[in-house]
C-alpha cells in the first residue's frame, strides 16, 4: 500500500472514531440533562406537596381554633353566670350585711358586759334588727351547688332557723330540692342563679307541731361579702 493510501486510510478512521465518539458523548449528555430534569422536578412536586400539606394543616388548626372561639362565645351567650363565683356568704343587700355585723357586735359587747341591758333592748329593737337573711354557698361547680341558710327573727325573740349541708343539683343554673329545717319543718325549695345574683324559694308543705320559727319565703341574695 502507497503510503499515500495509508494516510488517507489513517484519516478516515480518525473521522470514524472522532463522529462515534460525538455521538456517545451527546447521548450521556442528553441522559444526565433528563435525569436533572427528572431530579428537579421530584424536589418541585415534593415542595409544593409540602405546601399543600402546611395550607391544609394551618387550615384545619385555624378552623379548631374558630370552633373553640365559638363554643366560648355559645357558652356565654347561654349562660352568663358561668364565669361568677358563688363561694362564699351572700345577703339581700350590702345594707342588710352591714347590720348582720352591727348585731354581731351587739351581741359580742353584752355577751361581755359592756352594755347595759336598756342599750342592749334599745339597739336590738331598732331598725337594724329586721329579719337577717344569709346565704353561705360553700361549694359550687356548674353541675352542682351546696350551701347553708339561716334566717333569724327579729328582736325580741331572734329565733333562728336553718337549712344544713343542703345538695343540689343544677341544670342551667336552676335546682330543685326538698329539705327539713332545724325546727322539723319541711318543704320544697328552688334556687336559681343569675349574674351576681341568687334567688332562694322556700315553700313549706308540712309544718312541725309546735314549731315556733321557719324558712319559709322567697329571698334574692345580691351582696356577697368580700374578706
Amino acid at each position: 500500500m502507497k503510503r499515500t493510501n495509508i494516510i488517507i486510510f489513517v484519516i478516515i478512521v480518525l473521522i470514524v472514531l472522532a463522529i462515534f465518539g460525538y455521538a456517545v458523548w451527546s447521548g450521556n449528555e442528553e441522559s444526565g440533562n433528563n435525569q436533572n430534569t427528572s431530579i428537579t422536578n421530584e424536589i418541585n412536586n415534593q415542595n409544593e406537596e409540602s405546601t399543600t400539606n402546611e395550607m391544609q394543616t394551618n387550615e384545619v388548626e385555624q378552623n379548631n381554633v374558630n370552633a373553640v372561639d365559638q363554643n366560648t362565645v355559645n357558652t356565654q351567650a347561654g349562660n352568663n353566670s358561668s364565669s361568677v363565683n358563688y363561694v362564699g356568704e351572700w345577703f339581700i343587700s350590702e345594707e342588710a350585711y352591714r347590720n348582720a355585723e352591727e348585731i354581731d357586735n351587739i351581741l359580742d359587747r353584752r355577751e361581755d358586759n359592756l352594755i347595759t341591758d336598756e342599750e342592749f333592748e334599745n339597739y336590738m329593737s331598732s331598725d337594724i334588727n329586721n329579719s337577717i337573711v344569709e346565704l353561705d354557698v360553700d361549694r359550687y361547680t356548674e353541675s352542682q351547688i351546696r350551701f347553708d341558710f339561716k334566717l333569724t327573727s327579729p328582736a325580741p325573740t331572734q329565733r333562728e332557723a336553718d337549712l344544713d349541708d343542703i345538695i343540689v343539683n343544677l341544670d342551667r343554673n336552676v335546682g330543685t330540692f326538698s329539705y327539713t329545717d332545724n325546727w322539723g319543718n319541711s318543704g320544697n325549695g328552688t334556687i336559681t342563679l343569675k349574674d351576681n345574683q341568687i334567688e332562694l324559694r322556700l315553700e313549706t308543705t308540712s309544718a312541725a307541731q309546735g314549731a315556733l320559727w321557719g324558712v319559709e319565703g322567697v329571698y334574692t341574695f345580691s351582696y356577697k361579702r368580700v374578706d
